[in-house]
């Protein structure tokens, strides 16, 4: 089987260092090589768009064939990205699809896989609440998981919405202060402790793009 190099274009330390601890170790042991590249290193925020495409048409356009590169990128507050505004009634995976077809469209190559992240990386968190609490044994998350769980309701974590004051982020900093100050060290870890199958299980459109990735040998 052919071996596949995969530059993965994110945010931040955060996204990055869930690469490297959940993803990548998956991915290797299905011959795809994938390294992290934190467009924003040392922050957190926005990546605009322009920024976005110049990483992206920096190699794409000379990469080789078994050379290729995805995202993974915000949809809250994702900016002047192609087809990102709102539509009235509009499913939230609908939006994202948009989103990343209009990505496509506008960096046209077969080794690109642009993937948005609904509706930011603490979606993953969400997945198993009790998790939260193991990566806080002081007592910071104590009674966390019980209050993100009236929260949330019956929203998957990919449905949790965007709002200033309801994104998954903003919800777990509510409950858990401590996460703000070590979300790129947190976050990655409860993911690791929930593992990819869960995440994938509870996330369809983050187990679309996983199945992308590992499938990338077979379409070389």
């Amino acid at each position: 089987m052919s071996f596949i190099t995969l530059r993965v274009l994110c945010e931040g330390p955060t996204e990055s260092n869930f690469v490297t601890q959940v993803l990548r170790p998956y991915l290797q042991a299905r011959n795809v090589f994938a390294k992290p590249e934190p467009l924003r290193p040392g922050h957190y925020g926005v990546v605009s768009y322009d920024r976005l495409r110049r990483a992206i048409q920096a190699d794409i356009g000379r990469s080789r064939s078994h050379e290729f590169v995805t995202t993974m990128i915000d949809l809250y507050k994702i900016g002047n990205y192609p087809g990102a505004e709102k539509i009235p009634g509009e499913a939230v995976i609908e939006r994202v699809r948009r989103i990343e077809d209009g990505m496509a469209a506008n960096l046209p190559n077969p080794r690109f896989i642009p993937y948005v992240q609904i509706h930011e990386f603490e979606a993953l968190v969400l997945v198993d609440l009790e998790r939260i609490s193991e990566q806080f044994p002081d007592g910071d998350a104590e009674g966390a998981a019980e209050r993100l769980r009236l929260s949330i309701g019956s929203l998957t974590p990919e449905e949790v919405d965007d709002g200033e004051q309801t994104a998954p982020s903003k919800r777990l900093i509510r409950e858990v202060p401590a996460y703000a100050g070590l979300k790129s060290i947190a976050g990655p870890a409860i993911a690791l402790k929930i593992g990819l199958p869960k995440l994938r299980n509870a996330c369809p459109h983050f187990d679309e793009w996983v199945g992308k990735l590992e499938q990338l040998p077979e379409c070389k």
